[in-house]
């Protein structure tokens, strides 16, 4: 299961005790999948059996009323719809108008979030974003990269997250998708405040566990990453700096250098893989690192000179 699934189920799983946050919460799921049909009933459609469970159980406890619940294959019965329906079209107007939900000409016969009066409180603000991510939220797995996204049915209702998550402290990033609004978070913080805010608490200590051993073992990947750089420059360094000391060594000979080049020139023809600062706790007295560095390259400075002599 993906971390974004597993997040779901917990959010499908917690059950708000209060009518308000239910009712906060079932908006939520109805401004994404449910529709106002022909008749004047309701008829609530997704893929998730938790989810569908959820929205029954919201309508039945808030409001008494007769509900039927089927299930059935799409795509030649290859996926299955649940489906919860209010059968009753004066049932259904009451419903509605309780929750402050009904139809625009932008999308007749889809609900649309009229009143936001039921978003007043910060526990039904938690709700509505716990619904509508269960809709259409993802999440990435925190081990591989730190995404989070809500996408939204429609303009008006990527408003009113927006200002849920501002409400929190948490600025979304909004861009569009093939005409669809999508909020979305890249950064750790936001991300684990945003799954506190949804009250998603056992995921978040398992994003902050992930997200920890995450920043460690890139912590430990740079610091390798800048060793074997550093290994690299110092090999390239060492190999130039032979090269010119065997030149020397070939052409006038290590014993024409003033004592402090010959010694060094020595060192480094004993030790190729040595660092400089290696290099200068050999010499006696110790040099710095500084000093050795001046010394060979002064020496690749003589090679030079003597290779450009050679082709006049």
């Amino acid at each position: 299961m993906s971390f974004s699934r597993e997040v779901k189920e917990e959010l499908i799983g917690r059950m708000p005790s209060q009518a308000h946050c239910r009712s906060a919460e079932l908006c939520g799921f109805l401004v994404y999948r449910g529709e106002l049909l022909s008749d004047g009933t309701l008829e609530f459609v997704c893929d998730n059996q938790g989810i569908a469970k959820k929205v029954f159980t919201f309508l039945k406890k808030s409001y008494n009323i007769g509900l039927a619940a089927m299930q059935r294959k799409v795509g030649g019965r290859v996926r299955t719809e649940h489906v919860v329906r209010i059968p009753d079209a004066e049932e259904t107007a009451l419903v509605l108008s309780s929750l402050g939900l009904g139809t625009s000409l932008e999308r007749p016969g889809r609900l649309t979030l009229l009143q936001e009066e039921c978003l007043s409180r910060s526990c039904c603000k938690r709700s509505f974003l716990r619904a509508a991510y269960c809709m259409a939220g993802t999440m990435n797995d925190p081990k591989k990269s730190l995404h989070f996204e809500i996408a939204a049915p429609e303009q008006s209702v990527g408003r009113i997250l927006s200002e849920l998550m501002d409400s929190f402290g948490l600025a979304p990033k909004v861009t569009e998708r093939r005409g669809i609004t999508c909020l979305y978070r890249k950064d750790g913080d936001g991300i684990s405040d945003m799954l506190n805010v949804m009250e998603a608490h056992a995921s978040l200590l398992r994003y902050e566990s992930e997200r920890a051993m995450r920043e460690v073992h890139g912590n430990v990947n740079r610091k390798v990453n800048i060793e074997v750089s550093n290994l690299r420059k110092t090999a390239k360094a060492s190999e130039k700096q032979i090269r010119s000391i065997q030149l020397i060594s070939e052409t006038t000979g290590l014993g024409s250098l003033p004592q402090e080049l010959s010694d060094i020139a020595k060192l480094r023809l004993e030790n190729p893989e040595a660092s400089l600062t290696e290099l200068g706790e050999m010499l006696t007295p110790p040099l710095r690192r500084s000093g050795v560095n001046h010394r060979l390259q002064k020496l690749c400075d003589i090679a030079e000179d003597l290779a450009r002599r050679s082709k006049e």
